[in-house]
């Protein structure tokens, strides 16, 4: 068994954080979504969340592939 080197330790601990990060991000876009019948200020919160998202989960990869090397 390998131990992990401590690039590739420490890219384990920034992605978990970035998952923390898109889960909370997609929280927000949910519950603004849900109370988007009652203003539309939240309906503005909520329509780029998908996209907030996709470039989190990009970052993730990125930062994952290099702590593979």
């Amino acid at each position: 068994m390998e131990l992990k080197t401590q690039s590739q330790h420490k890219a384990e601990i920034t992605v978990v954080i970035i998952a923390l990060l898109a889960f909370v991000v997609g929280l927000v876009g949910h519950l603004a979504g849900a109370s988007f019948a009652n203003s539309d200020a939240f309906g503005y919160i909520a329509a780029p969340i998908p996209l907030i998202t996709g470039i989190i989960a990009f970052v993730a990869y990125k930062i994952a592939e290099k702590g593979d090397h």
